[in-house]
């Protein structure tokens, strides 16, 4: 959740939007952190660049240290709390799943912080002095990075080499004093070690990491949806990914450690490229930005885990504008909202669209519900197609423009259905642009449809 430092911080926190701002919050962890201040820049300068009638506001409600499910509460509280959105920009990746073993090895729930036992815990006297002495030693990594990410020789080899070796003894320091504090710990308790989870091996905690990190998106969409506003997910770049970018001299000697960091990678990674590909069909823009760097020869990389300096931060917001672009120019022309969470008292009441062999009913503005009473297998069993056609075409993906519709094809089975006293159900999320129609039915394996039905929307 959030502390006063973040109230301080963002002035924006609790006010809803001014009439002449368009207000982007941004989420995620410590690459997010970092990246803060060149995405203002980029989207001050898209806004001028396009003539846009509103200015935007960057709301900062990224925290070094902070995975899912942190961006879902950060951005829940900031609703409730009165606030607005008209987008919502998640900027996470490996970085959020790479320390979760540290908590395993404590006992900690994997969804919490990094080192939210200490934060938490009731200390002795025995125990204050590894505790303080690490916070030192943490200020100090900060200090050095900082420093590092502007000294006239950050590019070389040699500063490269020094760096790295100064931030290897660092960290292992504070690895002995976390080790030497788990040691000194008392028992389980609930405040300091969260709901107990049965993470036996580092493929437990993986998966699991995965799958917060999937749900926590998929809420944070849900939360973004009912405040009116749009939500896009962006996979930050990483190192590790064979021919993500090839590395400079100073890279390999100051960000290059696949022992370290490798294996994690190699392992978590390709699920969530896979995951995020589910996340687009929930309607979730997601955008996986793991090889944008794959032909830049520049030093863009400042440490060995994914941290960025000033240029590949700047090249990352670019790009993070660019694929936001309709949903800039959407927000910036639009009329002003109603601010928090009282944008769902809105939403229309639920409707039959489509009286077919599924009844599709729309529910609020973002949702279609396909219900049949009495389903059998087979109903299940047959592939869905759903083809939405924008009310503007440039709305469209880019393969899809000459088709003329987007296409969101699902099955039963793989994509949330359920089966409620006999009743088959299962719901699909609609884009945010507005929508002229809608084509929808059932394929019979081999050819031909089940049943088909169409409508028409008046906006």
């Amino acid at each position: 959740m959030l502390d006063n430092t973040d109230y301080g911080r963002n002035s924006l926190l609790s006010r809803p939007r001014q009439g002449d701002t368009v207000t982007i919050g941004l989420l995620g962890g410590s690459v997010a952190v970092e990246n803060a201040e060149s995405l203002r820049r980029a989207l001050s300068r898209y806004f001028a660049a396009n003539d846009l009638p509103r200015r935007p506001a960057l709301l900062d409600l990224s925290t070094s240290g902070q995975k899912q499910p942190y961006q879902a509460n950060a951005a829940a509280q900031h609703l409730l709390l009165g606030g607005h959105f008209d987008i919502i920009v998640n900027l996470d990746g490996y970085n959020e799943a790479s320390f979760t073993d540290q908590n395993v090895r404590r006992g900690v729930f994997p969804g919490f912080p990094l080192g939210h036992d200490i934060r938490a815990g009731n200390f002795t006297a025995a125990v204050d002095t590894p505790v303080g002495r690490i916070a030192l030693l943490r200020a100090e990594q900060d200090a050095r990075q900082q420093a590092a990410a502007v000294h006239p020789l950050r590019y070389t080899a040699i500063y490269g080499l020094i760096h790295r070796y100064q931030v290897e003894r660092t960290g292992r320091r504070i690895s002995q004093l976390n080790h030497d504090l788990a040691a000194t710990r008392a028992a389980y308790s609930l405040e300091e070690h969260g709901p107990r989870a049965d993470l036996r091996n580092a493929a437990d905690w993986r998966r699991e990491d995965v799958r917060v990190w999937y749900q926590g998106s998929l809420l944070v969409g849900e939360l973004a949806g009912l405040a009116g506003a749009e939500y896009y997910h962006f996979l930050q770049p990483n190192q590790y990914l064979p021919n993500a970018k090839p590395l400079t001299e100073a890279e390999l000697a100051c960000c290059w450690q696949p022992d370290a960091h490798g294996q994690d990678y190699r392992a978590i990674q390709p699920r969530l490229v896979q995951l995020g590909a589910k996340l687009r069909q929930r309607s979730v823009h997601f955008f996986d930005l793991s090889l944008i760097f794959r032909d830049n020869r520049e030093t863009l990389y400042r440490d060995e885990c994914c941290h960025l300096n000033e240029r590949g931060n700047e090249l990352l917001a670019a790009a993070m504008v660019e694929r936001m672009g309709p949903g800039l120019r959407r927000a910036a022309r639009a009329a002003a909202p109603v601010s928090g969470l009282d944008a769902a008292a809105q939403a229309e009441p639920e409707r039959l669209l489509v009286d077919a062999d599924f009844q599709v009913y729309r529910r609020g503005r973002h949702w279609l519900v396909y219900s049949k009473e009495d389903c059998e297998p087979q109903d299940r069993a047959a592939p869905f197609f759903l083809h939405i056609v924008p009310a503007d075409r440039d709305n469209l993906p880019a393969d899809r423009r000459e088709y003329g519709f987007d296409n969101r094809d699902f099955r039963f089975e793989n994509d949330g259905g359920g089966v409620i006293n006999g009743r088959c159900v299962v719901d699909r999320r609609l884009p945010n642009y507005a929508i002229a129609s809608i084509r929808t039915g059932q394929y019979v394996e081999g050819g031909g449809k089940l049943w088909e039905g169409e409508y028409r929307f008046e906006e």
